[in-house]
């Protein structure tokens, strides 16, 4: 009886499944295609949301589907597989630990439309990243963590870099420490062994910047205009000045118009000055100061006067004469040979002495030329006005041999005095003398005194009285004198 009533239900239960069946199926039916498709797309919609999108450097983990020789096999649910380097996974002994159905956990390294690779470690995954950072020379942000032997250990997302200290800076370091616990962008300049040997550079980066901003700033500049710039250098020869990305020049003539002797007496680095373009020549741009300042000389040429005594400084002594600075960047010229009177001079240097003051009488101004000429001659007493009562003719008396020529030998007498001993006198005597024998005594006798032309002829002592007489040779140390009575052209005052 029990059996009976078990079949009955299960009788009844088919009947109620296929009833619902009918219905299902009639209601299949009834519906139009479009609702059909719509569903579907519905159903397929919904599907794919249940698919996670990944990204490089997830945490991911799934069932291990196959194992090859080289790969580890993984779904990660829904239709998207992944796979794994096998040797990844290998413990110390150099064993995979892991079978197919158990549960691997990894990183995503690489990720596409086409394939999922995941990695034991982060920094696997990060190794993948900075290689193709290398590839397409992409900065990287780092994070310097010590002073290593030629530079400093770099980490870049738990990556072990390598930075040399010439490449942490465009500039020279000279406080190696400054850049440790800072985090700075770097470009990875050597990647090899997989990642475990990365040399990084932040120069480089620096240095792209830098032409880029001097490219930019070139297209701005030109000779003429006033340009500020910050002061980075300075040297013996003149100061150097960031420009925006490029530097130039500021050479110590242009500094002022009073003359200095170093560029540290005007300014220091880290000074924000104004200057003018002076000249661009490629990428070498030249600066000035005192052309933004009045010239001095232009004041200076109608306040003096020729004929004007003042007090003035000896700058420099050259061959030619003594350049003096009669105001702040004014500057004169006094020739060799107006620097004393009734004396020859060799060289400046043995009448005045650089750095020291002395008085002058301005000779000559040359406005077009901008040229003023002095003398420290015309300001000294002439002994010719009186040289009577200093010696008269056949006075004797010891005389310093002052110079040696060819034709005859100077004798000073006094200071602006000098008197003349011709060669043919001291041969009859049998005498010779050279450059050696100058500032020795000699005794001599005055034989002519000739004011007008400012001469005295001597003779020795010991001239025998059959010695005949011969024409003096102050003749010929006139012809040798007019030579040479000019300054060299390469003074700059030689047209005064």
């Amino acid at each position: 009886m029990e059996k009976t009533e078990e079949i009955q239900e299960k009788q009844l239960e088919t009947s109620e499944d296929k009833e619902e069946i009918q219905v299902a199926t009639n209601e299949v039916e009834a519906k139009p295609v479009s609702e059909i498709d719509s569903d579907f797309d519905k159903l397929l919609e919904e599907s794919l949301v249940n698919i996670k999108e990944l990204a490089v450097g997830d945490k991911v983990e799934g069932e291990i589907i196959n194992i090859t020789d080289s790969y580890i096999f993984v779904s990660l649910g829904g239709k998207r597989d992944a796979y794994a380097e096998k040797q990844d996974y290998f413990d110390k002994t150099g064993k995979l630990r892991c079978k197919i159905g158990d549960i691997l956990k990894g990183f995503v390294v690489k990720y596409s439309d086409t394939e999922t690779l995941i990695s034991k470690s982060l920094i696997s995954a990060n190794i993948e990243v900075l290689h193709d950072a290398f590839e397409e020379k992409i900065p990287v942000n780092g994070k310097v963590k010590s002073l290593t032997k030629g530079g400093y250990l770099i980490d870049i997302s738990g990556v072990k870099a390598f930075c040399p200290i010439s490449h942490i800076d465009i500039k020279l370091v000279i406080d190696p420490k400054q850049f440790i616990g800072e985090s700075i962008d770097f470009r990875i300049i050597k990647f090899e062994e997989k990642g475990r040997n990365i040399v990084v550079s932040r120069r480089v980066i620096l240095d792209e910047e830098r032409n880029k901003l001097k490219k930019e700033t070139l297209q701005k500049l030109e000779v003429g205009i006033n340009v500020c710039g910050k002061v980075t250098r300075l040297t013996n020869f003149g100061a150097f000045v960031e420009l925006g990305g490029i530097e130039a020049l500021l050479h110590i003539s242009q500094f002022s118009w009073v003359r200095i002797d170093s560029p540290s007496e005007v300014m220091n680095i880290g000074d924000e000055i104004e200057a003018k373009i002076i000249k661009i020549q490629g990428e070498k741009i030249s600066l000035s100061l005192k052309a933004l300042q009045e010239n001095p000389l232009d004041a200076a040429m109608k306040e003096l006067k020729e004929g004007d005594i003042v007090n003035c400084r000896i700058l420099r002594n050259l061959p030619f004469g003594s350049f003096v600075e009669i105001k702040p960047g004014v500057e004169g010229l006094i020739p060799i040979s107006e620097l004393a009177r009734g004396r020859r001079i060799n060289n400046p240097s043995e009448v005045v002495t650089e750095g020291e003051f002395v008085e002058a009488q301005i000779l000559k101004i040359n406005p077009d030329n901008r040229k003023i000429s002095l003398s420290l001659k015309a300001l000294q007493p002439d002994p010719w006005d009186n040289i009577q009562d200093i010696i008269s003719e056949n006075d004797v008396f010891s005389g310093v041999i002052e110079n040696v020529a060819s034709f005859g030998t100077f004798i000073k007498i006094r200071e602006g005095i000098t008197g003349l001993v011709p060669s043919s006198k001291l041969k009859i005597i049998g005498k010779k003398f050279d450059k050696a024998n100058i500032g020795e005594e000699f005794k001599v006798r005055v034989v002519k005194i000739d004011k007008d032309s400012r001469r005295i002829s001597l003779e020795p002592t010991d001239m025998p009285e059959s010695a005949v007489e011969t024409k003096d040779d102050w003749h010929k140390y006139k012809k040798q004198k007019v030579k040479k009575t000019y300054v060299d052209d390469d003074n700059p005052f030689a047209n005064l």
